[in-house]
């Protein structure tokens, strides 16, 4: 694992110089005593099939999550062959159980180490399947089905530190808090003479700190889905997704895939 991984998973010293830190944290990739009854004790939401691919040699882990990526997430050329090359630049995959403080409940998360030591990514367990139709219903079936299939690897998922990808759990909240705050502030979105209606806008991903939001746009089909685009409600500012030309420039994607590709570069935290 590389330097910022060791740095972000270490347990609680009592330094209050300490600013991020767990009460516990078992990388039941490197602990091999904790058994499923024990790991499943802990976390009830721990797939059986995350604590299985702990048990395995590095190289392994990593193999098996690629191909699960590659076999769940739509086949679109570009995207295999950029996900390929991303399985093949870490240097390790773990999975974690982690407790912020005591007495708190115990969650976990599946880390992909990147070999340049540049930053790290992480993962919560996937929802179930009737979870993930439900959230679709909630949105109008106007979800992509890229982003569908993602939430059955992860539900949530972020870079380092930031926010990241939102759980499918929070996305209604989230989405009805941008539309109130917007209503609150009497801000109307403009891209060139287009006005936005905030409600067409469905948050899938918070950057840290920002009030900045990509957002799956339902009156903009880019494709035969719905493409996404990113909203700064701090900034004031909107993705020019009317000009073909300045597309990924503005943060205007046509799928969530082309958005999670850009998302999974190294540009640095």
């Amino acid at each position: 694992m590389n330097s910022h991984v060791c740095k972000y998973y270490q347990k609680s010293t009592g330094d209050s110089s300490q600013v991020k830190t767990f009460h516990q944290v078992i990388p039941i990739h490197e602990d091999r005593s904790l058994t499923w009854e024990k790991a499943h004790e802990k976390v009830y939401l721990l797939p059986k099939g995350w604590y299985e691919l702990a048990q395995l040699p590095r190289q392994d882990r990593i193999d098996f999550v690629r191909d699960y990526w590659l076999s769940t997430l739509p086949f679109v050329p570009h995207i295999h062959r950029f996900l390929s090359q991303f399985f093949t630049s870490l240097d390790d995959l773990g999975v974690y159980i982690l407790q912020w403080g005591e007495g708190l409940s115990f969650e976990c998360e599946m880390v992909y180490s990147l070999k340049d030591d540049s930053c790290f990514y992480q993962g919560a367990p996937p929802p179930g399947s009737r979870e993930i139709e439900l959230l679709n219903d909630q949105f109008g079936g106007s979800l992509p089905n890229d982003f569908l299939k993602f939430l059955h690897i992860h539900n949530g998922f972020s870079k380092h530190t930031d926010t990241g990808v939102c759980k499918a759990q929070d996305m209604p909240r989230i989405h009805r808090r941008l539309v109130r705050d917007l209503s609150d502030q009497n801000f109307v979105i403009k891209c060139h003479d287009h006005i936005i209606d905030p409600g067409e806008l469905i948050p899938f991903y918070e950057s840290f700190g920002l009030r900045a939001y990509q957002c799956f746009y339902r009156e903009w089909y880019p494709t035969a889905e719905v493409g996404n685009i990113y909203f700064s409600l701090r900034d004031k500012t909107v993705s020019d997704f009317k000009n073909s030309k300045a597309l990924s420039d503005t943060l205007a994607f046509p799928s969530f895939l082309d958005w999670l590709t850009f998302y999974l570069e190294s540009i640095g935290d």
